[in-house]
């Protein structure tokens, strides 16, 4: 009779838990090192951004798995051909969402421009590139549409990194600069490298909500209608994670 109870409960255990995942996204991250937001140890995925999106999805029929891929283009890449279900702190741009559906935005992201302490206070991108200055900035990100068209007219100086810890350490050893960078995650190399400050001269970079970009080769507007509804759902519990860092 043990027995058969022991089998009994299990039974209601995996069902319970079906019922609470029946679908599993595929989270994709380029980061290994960008705190307070994410930090990878070994095979586990830290950080504010997965207490939040924990939070979010707590209780839902989604299950999320964290996978690294080595750039944030990458997972865009695999975002549209649908091997990638859904990515987080994203941009809204018309390009990605030719191939990507947005979430609801869930923080802030405010971008600013931080230098080495033997480079010069620029008051503006133009002025930092026209000066043949070089600027490092996460590959695939967007950081506004003036950044974009300077992209293109000076793309020899624009440095394209995977992560924030190789930005801010070529910074500090001067193989560039200036970093654009999420002014929450400078703030902890800022701490970690005396040599480099933010550059006050300058209004920030980038203002503006980041979301979650859902593929639309693997998840349906309903998905997304859910991912919708469990974010606004858990708005209170998401500000009391981002809150504290501002």
């Amino acid at each position: 009779m043990k027995t058969l109870f022991l089998a009994f409960t299990t039974l209601l255990f995996t069902q319970f838990n079906a019922l609470a995942c029946t679908k599993t996204l595929v989270m994709g991250t380029n980061e290994t090192n960008w705190p307070p937001y994410l930090v990878k140890q070994g095979d586990t995925f830290l950080g504010t951004e997965v207490d939040a999106v924990r939070a979010i999805f707590k209780n839902s029929k989604f299950c999320i798995k964290w996978t690294y891929f080595p750039s944030f283009s990458r997972v865009q890449a695999e975002l549209k051909n649908g091997r990638v279900d859904i990515t987080y702190a994203a941009s809204y741009t018309d390009q990605r969402a030719q191939y990507a559906h947005f979430s609801l935005p869930y923080r802030e992201e405010i971008m600013l421009l931080y230098k080495h302490k033997d480079s010069a206070d620029v008051t503006s991108l133009a002025d930092l590139f026209s000066q043949d200055f070089t600027a490092g900035i996460n590959r695939g990100s967007f950081f506004g549409d003036e950044l974009e068209q300077l992209k293109t007219k000076y793309s020899k100086q624009v440095v394209l990194t995977a992560q924030a810890n190789n930005r801010f350490s070529m910074l500090d050893k001067k193989r560039i600069d200036y970093v654009i960078e999420d002014s929450v995650v400078a703030q902890y190399f800022v701490k970690k490298h005396s040599s480099i400050s933010q550059v006050k001269t300058i209004t920030p970079i980038n203002v503006n909500n980041v979301h979650f970009m859902l593929s639309k080769e693997s998840l349906t507007l309903d998905d997304v209608a859910t991912v919708n509804q469990l974010i606004t759902k858990n708005e209170a519990a998401i500000k009391s994670i981002y809150q504290p860092m501002h």
